[in-house]
């Protein structure tokens, strides 16, 4: 591997690390945040950071000409769904433990294969039909179902998958804009849409005591900052390297939000939890592979 090659590709897994603690950071200020908010308002203050701060950037480097589009309803339908989920997300995290959530959240590129085949036309073999049944079985694991101790309530699990499939859903609408759309276009109008409509929801937001108070502050603009540094790492991250080569790394973010709850919650998951989550993690993997395997048969 040629140095220049080789420095980008450790750039890349060093950027891709830092969005994992950016994002596990997020769900820790956003579980924080729910004391005094509901997830609705969760959602607004990151969403509006972002806008802000984006917003900034694209006029100090006179990019807003990047707003331009000719997919407004296209742009509607990802920020849709992307509201809807990071709105479940921090539902969930206010109701499971940070890293219970995350493992829900990474069953994403299970739905992701599922509705590739009905959105896209991209069809999916037995490998990758098993890899996803794989997958669930480590939900149902996960779940704990037939245990009376450590159970997730029933609607915690709903919550934290339907924040998976939504992420599966943006993944799909993403490679379907990705193909005439900038990233920061699919961006900007995807934290205007969940500022604007989380922001309709304040004459009924749930506001609870010591939410004006510093601390809440505080935690706000640690979701803000939060929130704003995994974006920045993430495009950094897939602009040095292949999305396939630097996914592995995500899922460091289960063992930040292990640490996280451990720390804030003296919460340690339970064995059910761990074993559940390798076989997601493993999932994703086959998943991963299979994929690099058919783009590398195309070239060939």
């Amino acid at each position: 591997m040629p140095p220049s090659t080789q420095s980008s590709l450790i750039a890349a897994f060093i950027f891709a690390s830092l969005n994992a603690l950016m994002l596990a950071g997020m769900s820790l200020f956003a579980k924080l945040l729910s004391t005094y908010y509901g997830p609705v308002e969760v959602t607004f203050f990151r969403n509006i950071f972002s806008l802000i701060a984006l917003f900034i950037v694209l006029l100090y480097f006179r990019k807003l000409h990047l707003l331009k589009t000719q997919r407004p309803w296209a742009h509607l339908i990802r920020s849709a769904i992307g509201t809807a989920g990071i709105v479940m997300g921090a539902w969930a995290v206010s109701i499971m433990s940070l890293a219970e959530t995350t493992i829900l959240l990474f069953t994403s590129p299970l739905w992701t294969v599922l509705l590739a085949y009905p959105l896209l036309g991209e069809k999916f073999g037995l490998f990758r039909l098993s890899a996803v049944l794989f997958g669930f079985i480590g939900i149902i694991i996960v779940a704990n179902p037939t245990s009376n101790a450590d159970v997730i309530p029933l609607y915690g699990i709903l919550i934290g998958l339907s924040w998976g499939f939504a992420s599966g859903c943006v993944d799909i609408t993403l490679r379907w804009l990705g193909k005439t759309e900038d990233a920061n276009t699919t961006v900007f109008y995807f934290v205007l849409f969940g500022s604007l409509t989380c922001g309709l929801h304040w004459p009924w937001a749930k506001v609870n005591e010591g939410a004006l108070s510093l601390d809440a502050l505080l935690i706000i603009t640690g979701l803000g900052i939060t929130g704003l540094l995994a974006l920045i790492f993430k495009t950094q991250s897939y602009r040095l390297a292949e999305a396939s080569l630097i996914a592995p790394v995500m899922y460091t973010m289960i063992l930040w939000t292990i640490c996280f709850d451990y720390i804030f919650w003296d919460k340690i998951p339970g064995l059910n939890v761990i074993l559940g989550a390798s076989i997601i993690v493993a999932s994703n993997a086959l998943i991963l592979l299979r994929e690099k395997q058919i783009k590398q048969n195309k070239k060939h």
